[in-house]
């Protein structure tokens, strides 16, 4: 019982390191490949987030821009004949059709639009339904010469825009910034259009911006002036980030401002953030999107922990299993090693093993019993042919007896013992023939045992067959996730050119703004003809028709860029599962297949051990039936001493005395002999 307890401990000993290091590699793995997947997936998501929010952005900004440059165009065509009238209806006509803009003003340069008037400055803005015209800064007071949009207009070429950097009106409680464009004619400087953007709808694009349970997005100017952020009073004093009381979020601030694209972080309290940023062009403002690294990392947390339980439960598993087919094992070589040991020690009273299994163990067993059955019939007989021998001996002694008393009958008596003799010879014949039987079983049972050993080596051959397959198998699968992910990465390049698609889409946008123009200055055009214009009215009215539908055919076709840009990513996502199936379950699988092969073929050399220790056992037999092989050559040589003898009597009568006293003395040597074989058939017990 205790060697079978150090097997099974030294099994599970030997197995279990292999087993719970390999959970444990599979667990760092699978975190480390998870995170990076994770990380990876957060940043596309984040980077598509960003492009989609400042796209967004963008395209109203270049709305609002067209719009100024297409006001300016118009005014710089028409100033020398179109009345405030008339230009009041074109402008309340774009500020009212605008979620945009909230008013929008003329502001000619001293004469250029009156030689009379110096400051003339009309302004147009919302008021609730209606628009409002509003002279209050033409006039020397304001001097919207010295303003700044309207300097930073003198410094624009023609056919440009710019807008001001943002700013809060404490009378209206909103964000607002300012579009300048220049009105040229013939290259003459006649003044500037201004267009005032409520960015309201901008904050709403970025306040709409949510990326899991606490991602939210920021906004600030070129400089660094909060535009948005979920604490507005920020807003409302404007407040800088890069001045911003978290000094963590200030040194973060730096890094963003010194590139247009990219990823930092920064620390609030014991919450560390991710902060993916990027820059809307034109205005260089500043797009961010922050999240908690811990909700980041909360789903490879949860994958840690459902990890250790599955290795923690496998590990039970494994040791259960091992614990069962050692006990197995152990308890079939237990069978055989005592079945053994009992023939060892000569006893053949016991049953044959009842074996019930098909492996090498099986086998063993069978020739045991094979083995147990030829020596057992071998040894009967040599009992047997022990019995005549000591009967004979027995004979003998009361015949040197008789020849004592009985010298005239001596000759009578002779052939008496010559039949004894030859009867002698006869068994010890036939005892050494049992021997040599004996001695042929156990060769053949050396055979056997040798042969048995070879298919040991067989199998160990087949064992690592095995493991060499399997490391193949395993260097193959990884060869085939390497080319997948190449292919994924050429498939990702690819689908960019999607967003090449949405440029033309831009493109087409801005040839809708250029008709809606020509179709304001058709109107204008119109109304000054009079009746005459009626019907080229019409056909002003129709121009603008087609450029509304066309911008509603822009907008579709940027609805069906995101579609398809989203196909691209399900696509991909759906390819990185697959990948990550080939990484974590086939690949695992084959370096099992190695250990498993390991394993056989060291179940292999634990068997070659054991068929060792049953050629000794059978070189022991061997050797007892070599002593049994003389005492019987010694029989055979005091037969053929008294046959001499017997003839010597024969031969002569004067010698009779002495041969009787010889005879006497062989008699009983011949019963020593006797009973030094039935010593030696008495080890058996039959």
């Amino acid at each position: 019982m205790k060697k079978r307890g150090s097997l099974r401990w030294k099994m599970l000993g030997s197995i279990l390191p292999f087993i719970v290091l390999a959970m444990v590699l599979l667990t760092v793995i699978s975190e480390r490949t998870s995170s990076n997947i994770i990380n990876e997936q957060i940043a596309s998501h984040m980077t598509a987030e960003l492009n989609a929010s400042m796209n967004e952005i963008n395209g109203d900004l270049s709305v609002v821009r067209g719009t100024a440059v297409d006001l300016a165009s118009m005014v710089a065509g028409t100033y020398q004949s179109t009345t405030m009238e008339e230009y009041k209806a074109v402008f309340s006509e774009a500020v009212d059709n605008s979620d945009f803009l909230s008013g929008s003003g003329i502001w000619f340069e001293p004469y250029a639009y009156d030689a009379s008037q110096e400051y003339i400055g009309p302004y147009w803005y919302k008021d609730g339904d209606e628009i409002v015209e509003n002279w209050d800064y033409s006039n020397a007071e304001y001097d919207y010469f010295t303003q700044e949009y309207y300097t930073i207009a003198k410094e624009l070429p023609a056919g440009e825009a710019d807008i001001t950097d943002p700013y809060y009106d404490p009378t209206s409680g909103t964000i607002m910034s300012t579009c300048i464009a220049p009105i040229y004619n013939n290259g003459k400087y006649l003044g500037c259009i201004s267009a005032d953007i409520v960015l309201g709808t901008v904050q709403s694009i970025v306040s709409d911006v949510k990326v899991g349970t606490n991602g939210c997005a920021m906004l600030t100017t070129g400089n660094g002036t909060y535009l948005y952020t979920e604490d507005m009073s920020k807003v409302e004093n404007s407040v800088n980030i890069t001045e911003d009381e978290n000094q963590s979020l200030q040194t973060a601030a730096k890094e963003i401002f010194a590139n247009d694209t990219g990823l930092t972080s920064y620390t609030d309290g014991e919450e560390t953030y991710n902060l993916y940023y990027s820059t809307i062009p034109g205005v260089e403002w500043k797009l961010m999107i922050q999240i908690p690294q811990s909700e980041l990392q909360a789903p490879v947390h949860q994958l840690i922990k459902s990890m250790t339980v599955v290795a923690v439960v496998a590990t039970l598993i494994c040791i259960l299993v091992v614990l069962l087919q050692v006990n197995s094992i152990a308890k079939a070589i237990s069978n055989v090693k005592n079945f053994a040991h009992k023939l060892a020690g000569g006893d053949f009273t016991v049953s044959k093993m009842q074996l019930k299994r098909g492996d090498e163990i099986g086998q063993m067993g069978g020739t045991l019993n094979d083995m147990y059955e030829s020596n057992r019939d071998i040894i009967s007989r040599i009992a047997e042919g022990s019995s005549q021998v000591s009967g004979a001996s027995e004979q003998m002694t009361r015949l040197a007896r008789d020849l004592s008393t009985q010298f005239d009958a001596i000759q009578n008596n002779m052939a008496a013992v010559n039949d004894a003799m030859t009867s002698t010879g006869a068994a010890t014949e036939e005892v050494s023939a049992s021997v040599e039987e004996v001695n042929e079983s156990v060769t053949d049972l050396a055979k056997e045992v040798s042969a048995t050993a070879k298919e040991v080596r067989e199998i160990k051959a087949r064992a690592e067959e095995i493991e060499s397959g399997s490391k193949q198998a395993y260097s193959h699968a990884t060869t085939i996730v390497e080319a997948r992910e190449k292919d994924l990465e050429v498939a990702r390049q690819k689908a960019e050119i999607v967003s090449k698609i949405g440029d033309l889409a831009n493109y087409i946008a801005d040839i809708a703004d250029q008709i809606n123009l020509l179709s304001l200055n058709a109107t204008i055009e119109a109304a000054r003809a009079g009746e005459q214009g009626k019907g080229f009215a019409v056909v002003a009215s129709e121009i603008n028709n087609l450029a509304s539908e066309t911008a509603g055919t822009v907008d579709q076709i940027k609805e069906t860029i995101d579609g398809v840009q989203d196909a691209f990513k399900s696509l991909d996502d759906s390819a990185s599962e697959l990948l990550v199936f080939l990484q974590e379950t086939v690949t695992p699988d084959y370096g099992k297949f190695v250990t498993f092969g390991k394993q056989y073929g060291d179940d292999a050399e634990m068997f070659g051990g054991l068929f060792e220790k049953i050629d000794d056992m059978v070189n022991t037999i061997h050797h007892s039936m070599d002593e049994v092989n003389l005492a019987v050559q010694s029989i055979a040589e005091s037969a053929q001493d008294t046959a001499s003898s017997s003839a010597e009597i024969t031969d002569t009568v004067n010698d009779v005395s002495g041969a009787v006293n010889d005879f006497s003395d062989m008699a009983v040597n011949q019963e020593d002999v006797a009973e030094d074989l039935s010593s030696i058939v008495g080890q058996f017990k039959l």
